[in-house]
């Protein structure tokens, strides 16, 4: 008796020191980020990274500069470190493919964040739902002025969400436009987010529609902030309606100050938040409960995590942004 008694005693002392390799104590995250070419992502990051590590896990970082052959250089570098999953912020949705075909040769995963990842077997995809968003922008805009003519600036021609949010402000536009109350005089994709595309489609746009045009919903925040200078430059800046998203600071500082009329705040912290579990779980072999929604990437429908986001205007400003600690009020307001 005393020897089995001493044998289990082995053998518990070996479980505790030498732990299976199976479930690893700091699974290895690769994150692999585009840019910071607006503010958000730098609060990405620091979400993701600190809910990775507070699982346990271990980060390897890595910024692109909007590069794609870069990024994926950076995903095999991440990969021969020992990452067993990738969390991509692709630049350019069908050559990000790569990096997914690379990984799956090593047994390593992918998740897509915010951007699809298309024409590829991505493993998982988790964004805010861009057609609620599109939706929400077209809908506070017609709410306000529901007849005239209005202008889209869907964002970049490179990104999946430009399209989706396009669908989400169509579905709200194209009632009205059969009403006849509505006019969709353009809707244009960008090469990117930038505030340089979005001033260089507002000049045109008011070159040919500046007498009439009524509203423009822009993909961003920063795309916004190219419009209202344009709309500056001109002498037009609080006579067109500015649609956003992102709750950029300087975007809240322009609904305070008239310029622009609503944007979108996204659940940076809560998508974080599901991407580093799931991204945890892959890496340390854990069972990860299917979801209920799928997406198309042009090859198959991959598993999908959507969130919900909150329209934010001047008068729930308090309410939403400042209330999530997104923003503070001194930052807004001063």
């Amino acid at each position: 008796m005393k020897t089995i008694y001493m044998s289990l005693i082995v053998v518990l002392m070996a479980t505790l020191l030498f732990p299976s390799c199976s479930s690893p104590r700091h699974p290895k995250i690769g994150l692999l980020v585009h840019s910071f070419e607006n503010e958000r992502w730098e609060k990405d990051k620091t979400y993701l990274e600190n809910e990775i590590t507070r699982l346990g896990g271990k980060v390897f970082f890595e910024l692109a500069g909007n590069n794609q052959a870069i990024q994926i250089d950076q995903a095999k570098k991440m990969i021969d470190q020992g990452a067993k999953v990738l969390i991509v912020i692709p630049i350019k949705q069908s050559e990000a493919a790569k990096i997914v075909e690379m990984a799956h040769q090593y047994g390593v995963k992918v998740i897509a964040y915010d951007r699809m990842i298309n024409n590829c077997d991505l493993d998982y995809y988790v964004s805010a739902n861009s057609i609620s968003i599109g939706e929400m922008q077209a809908s506070c805009l017609t709410s306000i002025k529901p007849k005239g003519e209005y202008a889209l600036i869907c964002g970049s021609r490179y990104d999946n969400n430009s399209m989706r949010l396009f669908i989400g402000q169509m579905n709200v536009l194209e009632p009205l436009m059969e009403k006849g109350d509505v006019k969709v005089v353009s809707s244009e994709f960008t090469e990117d987010w930038t505030p340089e595309e979005g001033y260089r489609h507002t000049l045109q746009l008011l070159d040919k529609y500046g007498e009439t045009l009524t509203g423009i919903i822009a993909g961003s925040d920063a795309l916004a902030g190219g419009v209202i200078q344009a709309l500056k430059d001109r002498g037009k800046e609080g006579k067109i309606m500015v649609a956003g998203q992102d709750a950029e600071l300087q975007a809240l500082k322009a609904i305070v100050w008239g310029y622009q009329t609503c944007t979108v705040l996204k659940p940076l912290k809560e998508m974080a938040t599901q991407a580093a579990k799931l991204a945890v779980d892959l890496a340390s072999g854990e069972n990860v409960a299917p979801t209920d929604i799928r997406e198309s990437n042009g090859k198959i429908l991959v598993p999908s995590i959507l969130l919900n986001s909150i329209l934010v205007t001047k008068d729930n400003l308090e309410q939403t942004v400042i209330a999530s600690g997104y923003h503070t009020k001194d930052e807004i307001y001063h």
